[in-house]
């Protein structure tokens, strides 16, 4: 009898394990069911991606080295500003024994600052000996109202209109190899800026990249002149598209692409574009603007699905 009773518990209690393993088969394949048939969605947003990166050159433009004419105090006319002056302009006074202005001897910028480069930067040395050149070359300004000898360097013209041109190396991407067979770059100098063409006055290959030597401008700002490294970012397309969170897009059958949600059923697409910042995919080609997408790719499907 205590046997049979022994038995009966035993049975029962694997009657009880079975249906709560049951209840719980059943719960979990109605919640894989219906996470399938009703997943998270985004919608495509329409965007603007630029394809730019950040570089540094070496500058180049013609330059008068200005010398004191007589031994004093120096004072520059418009305080020691960098600043346009027209030919026979007076650009300083020397106070000493008597008083004697110096005048423009060409138009252009006046720079009352000196880098030690003057009478040595040139080309063949910029193109030559790039990768010994010092990172910084920038001038320092010459302090108002200090004494200077005769025949001392005060500053320098930078004459205008000239051609300022810029040195500098350059990935050879396929873009940038299409431009070069033109024989022109685009750069900005500013994010406000729209991509400038430039002239490439000069090329040769360097392994993976390009040296260049472009013709910025035959009219240009006047703080470009104080350093004679430039920090711009070439610029090679602007391409239209739309963005999705970076986890809807998969790799499928060695194809890349996403799950579109289209009068109610989900199916796979292949898609073309890149990761961009903030955990968001571009996508170039293959989704319009508005479209909607399953947000996590790896545990979408394809089916029938219910947004509402």
């Amino acid at each position: 009898m205590k046997e049979r009773k022994n038995l009966a518990q035993i049975a029962y209690g694997i009657w009880c394990l079975v249906l709560v393993s049951l209840a719980v088969f059943v719960f979990l394949a109605w919640q894989n069911h219906h996470y399938y048939t009703h997943p998270d969605v985004v919608t495509a947003k329409p965007a603007l991606h630029i394809d730019e990166f950040p570089l540094e050159g070496w500058l180049l433009w013609d330059e008068d080295v200005i010398k004191a004419p007589v031994s004093g105090t120096l004072k520059f006319i418009n305080g020691g500003k960098v600043a346009r002056v027209a030919k026979g302009e007076a650009i300083a006074v020397i106070e000493g024994t008597g008083r004697r202005a110096i005048l423009a001897s060409r138009a252009g910028y006046l720079v009352p600052a000196l880098d030690g480069e003057e009478g040595r930067w040139n080309f063949a040395r910029v193109w030559l000996d790039y990768d010994n050149l010092p990172k910084e070359v920038k001038a320092k300004p010459i302090p108002q109202g200090s004494y200077v000898q005769a025949g001392m360097p005060i500053g320098k013209i930078v004459p205008l209109p000239q051609v300022l041109r810029c040195v500098f190396y350059v990935y050879l991407t396929p873009r940038v190899r299409e431009y070069l067979n033109k024989n022109v770059l685009w750069i900005r100098l500013d994010e406000l800026d729209m991509p400038l063409g430039v002239e490439v006055l000069t090329k040769e290959a360097v392994g993976l990249k390009v040296r260049v030597n472009v013709a910025l401008a035959p009219y240009f700002p006047a703080h470009v002149t104080i350093n004679r490294k430039l920090s711009f970012k070439l610029y090679e397309r602007k391409v239209h598209g739309v963005l999705v969170p970076e986890k809807s897009v998969i790799f499928k059958g060695g194809k890349q692409g996403l799950y579109v949600v289209s009068k109610g059923l989900a199916a796979f697409r292949e898609i073309k574009g890149m990761p961009v910042e903030g955990n968001m995919f571009f996508v170039e080609e293959g989704l319009l603007p508005g479209e909607i997408v399953i947000s996590d790719g790896d545990r979408a499907r394809e089916g029938r699905v219910f947004l509402w």
